[in-house]
């Protein structure tokens, strides 16, 4: 039997964006092979605090839990202090002695094989887990420095332009130089494994992307309205539906509509012809079986997009760009519909909101797609093997 501290850097439930999907699906993983005993552990933050209730009363069963609140809100004078100091604001914001020293007393008390990290925040805690010994595994849900570096190209601000660019070369000197000293890396992606195989070469490194469930209502693909659904409060998603109601839609759009909504999202955000902005939305499922063609306007970010999977998973005809199934193997016109062209991407649109076998054909390549790669029973293999060999 393996003993893991499973830490995460936010509470998995309620699953209110792609990161608490991804913590979920390792949680999820963890619990259900009989050869592992979990002790959960996550930092309680403003945006998302532990809410114990929230959690599956099957998982709270069979895994012990814990928490601490940190305080990641930024600040002006946090900020230039790190700047000065050449270090990451990032990364300094998820760290707090308080929390240290919880997790030093559930160390002393309990005996661990090994140690799951959700984020490359959460390396400042590395050297508690290895003063005892314990195994350290980071799951690196992107390349941080790589968000920051692609914010910074499409700034049109240069002083933002010269923070985000700075910002960037502060988490990759901070990933290079950490991720070196832990004992496993678990990436998303193949690309991303790649890079930590480069700079981290004596770190055993593999790449393990996010299990989706693949058991969903059928899709009714007579609904050809379209629908973004994503957190509103991270700037790539911010970014990419700028673009979208700026560039593919500026007119609005003609015999449609397109519903918005997410965490984060105030009813009066944005002001545009066809946008129906519904906020935050209670029900994920509902909200996307309600509407037909999912809409994902990426142009920043790293790692796999977990609205992608999710959206395949559930059958829904989807047109996204180059960087929305970025890691992800699928085709255009097969799988998904692909353009990063404002033009181009409101004429897929059209052609899709009028052409129901096509819609019907790109939902059941993408259910097959999600069912062939990214299935709970493959992947959960794949990581207990990985944290049992390490």
């Amino acid at each position: 039997m393996h003993r893991v501290f499973h830490f995460s850097n936010k509470p998995p439930f309620p699953l209110r964006d792609g990161g608490c999907i991804a913590i979920s699906s390792v949680l999820k993983s963890l619990l259900s092979s009989s050869e592992i005993e979990v002790f959960h552990f996550t930092l309680s933050t403003y945006k998302h605090p532990y809410a114990p209730e929230m959690y599956p009363q099957t998982w709270k069963e069979r895994m012990e839990m814990d928490s601490s609140i940190v305080n990641t809100k930024t600040n002006l004078l946090g900020a230039l202090y790190y700047l000065v100091r050449n270090k990451s604001y990032n990364v300094a914001r998820f760290y707090d002695p308080k929390v240290a020293k919880t997790i030093k007393t559930h160390l002393n008390n309990n005996k661990y094989d090994a140690a799951i990290l959700e984020s490359i925040y959460l390396l400042p805690y590395r050297s508690l887990f290895k003063e005892k010994g314990i195994k350290v595994i980071v799951r690196a849900h992107n390349l941080e420095h790589e968000i920051w570096s692609s914010m910074a190209e499409k700034s049109p601000i240069f002083l933002k332009r010269w923070y985000f660019n700075r910002l960037s070369s502060q988490l990759e000197k901070y990933e290079r130089t950490e991720l070196a000293k832990v004992d496993g890396i678990v990436s998303i992606t193949e690309e991303d494994a790649l890079f930590f195989q480069q700079f981290e070469p004596e770190v055993t490194t593999t790449a393990i992307p996010t299990a989706v469930k693949t058991k969903f209502p059928p899709t009714d693909y007579s609904l050809s309205d379209f629908y973004f659904l994503g957190a509103m409060d991270w700037k790539p998603n911010i970014d990419g539906i700028q673009w979208f109601l700026n560039n593919v839609i500026p007119e609005g759009l003609k015999g449609t509509k397109f519903f918005l909504g997410g965490k984060g999202l105030k009813t009066n955000q944005y002001n545009h012809p066809s946008v129906e902005n519904v906020g935050e939305v209670e029900n994920a499922l509902d909200f996307i079986s309600a509407h037909g063609i999912c809409i994902i306007p990426m142009h920043s970010g790293s790692g796999i997009k977990i609205k992608l999977l999710e959206n395949m998973a559930m059958g829904k005809p989807i047109i996204t760009t180059s960087e929305g199934v970025r890691g992800v193997d699928v085709t255009h016109e097969k799988e998904v519909l692909i353009a990063d062209d404002p033009d181009e991407f409101r004429e897929l649109m059209y052609r899709l909101h009028l052409d129901k076998n096509l819609r019907r054909k790109l939902g059941k390549n993408s259910k097959l797609f999600i069912k062939n790669n990214y299935s709970e029973e493959k992947l959960t293999r794949r990581l207990i093997a990985f944290i049992k060999d390490i």
